[in-house]
């Protein structure tokens, strides 16, 4: 697997777990960074279940709601499932706001919840 600056990534059973480590997404250069980290990790490991952990992220902005918007659609364009899981209170009123919470994106309070929304 390789090495990503802007995420880790692990894997639980048959979920790949990409959590995201900056706090703050905001930076034009770290969109592109998150963006291309993210394209090359799909291309590369073609993940069937993916699971974006967003609990060190304190703040986003649309460019960065715009990769994952990408990436979900090249996950289940593969037939893959894509979920998301420890919103913090910014990151989670942005997504109310955009009506992309349960909407277009499956949103988890926690890691644990989401594995087992992909196990049931």
């Amino acid at each position: 697997m390789a090495e990503y600056k802007r995420f880790e990534v692990t894997n639980q059973d048959d979920v790949t777990v990409l959590r995201l480590v900056d706090a703050e997404l905001s930076d034009l250069v770290l969109q592109d960074a998150v963006y291309d980290e993210l394209i090359a990790l799909i291309e590369a490991d073609n993940p069937q279940k993916l699971l974006i952990d967003f609990s060190a992220v304190q703040y986003c902005t649309t460019g960065i709601i715009n990769s994952l918007l990408t990436t979900k659609k090249r996950v289940v364009a593969n037939g893959g499932a894509f979920k998301m899981c420890g919103l913090t209170k910014h990151v989670h009123d942005a997504f109310k706001a955009l009506n992309l919470e349960n909407t277009v994106f499956e949103v988890y309070a926690t890691p644990v919840e989401a594995l087992a929304a992909f196990a049931g």
